[in-house]
């Protein structure tokens, strides 16, 4: 093929690039051929046709002439086999496979190589050959790992590691709901106390909404329980909820209080992170926003209470509110249009006691039991008994002493110098 350029000069802003493939290249060859035969349907001999198209550039004003003998070639190989003829050379039957590594060698190669993908390859193969392995040499290994994608650059992006099969989206609202921990800002309060704090967020699959998200002191179980269930109260119940393989989801509690609610708990693989991808990028969103709106002038905050206060106002009228990138609309408009009837709760007020935190003590000759660092009074026929204690561990307002699966009262804070006096009118040595 002839690549003369035009007497004319064109600027080389001007000039049209070379065709590189061979779809576009033979499109521009059927151009010419299509050319050809309108001037043949003109009676014009073939040969002066040919030279006519030989004459002017393709595809156009900058492009490229071509010689006789090319477009020559051209016509008759279309004449001959159409189109298809125009796209040069046939394809090898056994293009992209190495001719140098037969089948069976290639698979070892390739297992080898997954077994140990941190192993630089010249390393592997100089152990395979101390080791008799025949192979051809170094360079066609690498060709045929680069042709089979597992060369060096695509184990780096991950090609080895395990991924979602299907993309995917819960057909309707509160058919699934993600749950994760993240960490939090830091916070300096009026005090001067600093205040670690970890945010718990919790996002309906298909909505892109958030149910409910807040901050706390800890990432722990009643932290998530209690994020669990603020968002039931604004809601709905979902189906299913999601989470990773953390301490606070996977627990004997976590499972009691989510098989009481009837909802469906569900934990991801180990090392599955893409599987909860949609909440970790939720994740980076609220902190590439919100909590970069914290650091600026105006925007710090001293207190939990105050963290969450703001918190809760960018949630309401900034992100449920703005189109989300994956459904083109905003989590509260799809939230709600979707039209799917959610689950309520039937008694609001009675959902408390499902979340309670309940943990097991032996309770003492004096009739108390401690219950985080502090001291409470059950009824003294419980002594040495081993009694369940049921509470809130946000609020610890109401601990409730259970045995044997009968609730026996409420434990109250025990009054150390109320009870001394008490102990003292009925002892000798208090005259």
């Amino acid at each position: 093929m002839e690549r003369r350029r035009s007497e004319a000069k064109t600027p080389l802003a001007m000039q049209i690039q070379a065709p590189t493939t061979k779809e576009s290249l033979a499109l521009l060859r059927y151009e010419v051929i299509c050319h050809i035969k309108t001037l043949r349907q003109e009676n014009i001999p073939l040969s002066e046709c040919v030279r006519a198209a030989c004459s002017r550039p393709w595809p156009g004003e900058g492009g490229f002439y071509y010689s006789y003998r090319t477009i020559e070639t051209w016509w008759y190989r279309h004449q001959r086999h159409g189109f298809p003829g125009l796209a040069g050379k046939a394809v090898r039957a056994d293009a992209g496979k190495s001719r140098a590594i037969d089948e069976e060698t290639g698979l070892w190669i390739i297992e080898a190589i997954s077994k140990s993908p941190n192993t630089a390859l010249s390393v592997l193969y100089r152990h395979w050959q101390d080791h008799g392995r025949g192979l051809p040499s170094l360079s066609s290994v690498v060709r045929f790992l680069k042709t089979s994608g597992y060369d060096r650059r695509s184990l780096k992006a991950g090609r080895l590691e395990s991924g979602p099969t299907k993309a995917f989206e819960a057909p309707a609202p509160n058919d699934l709901w993600m749950v994760d921990f993240a960490c939090g800002p830091t916070l300096r309060t009026s005090e001067g106390r600093v205040l670690s704090t970890q945010l718990c967020v919790i996002l309906d699959d298909h909505s892109r909404l958030i149910p409910y998200a807040a901050y706390y002191l800890a990432g722990d179980t009643a932290s998530f329980l209690d994020c669990l269930k603020q968002a039931v109260l604004r809601r709905g119940l979902p189906i299913k909820l999601y989470t990773d393989q953390g301490k606070p989801f996977v627990n004997t509690h976590a499972r009691i209080v989510c098989a009481n609610l009837g909802v469906r708990l569900l934990h991801a693989k180990p090392y599955h992170a893409w599987s909860k991808g949609k909440v970790e990028r939720l994740i980076r969103t609220i902190q590439g926003d919100f909590e970069a709106t914290l650091r600026l002038e105006g925007g710090h905050v001293q207190s939990l209470a105050e963290l969450n206060l703001a918190f809760s106002r960018w949630v309401a009228r900034i992100y449920h509110l703005r189109p989300h990138g994956s459904t083109n609309m905003s989590p509260h408009e799809r939230f709600i249009r979707a039209g799917h009837p959610l689950r309520t709760v039937e008694e609001p007020e009675k959902i408390g006691p499902l979340f309670y935190t309940r943990i097991e003590r032996v309770v003492r000759k004096d009739g108390t039991v401690t219950l985080g660092n502090k001291l409470f009074e059950v009824n003294l026929a419980l002594r040495a008994l081993k009694v369940e204690l049921r509470y809130d561990p946000i609020l610890f307002d109401r601990v409730e002493v259970w045995h044997n699966k009968s609730f026996h009262g409420l434990a109250r804070k025990a009054d150390l110098h109320l009870n001394s006096q008490t102990y003292n009118r009925g002892n000798n040595y208090a005259r």
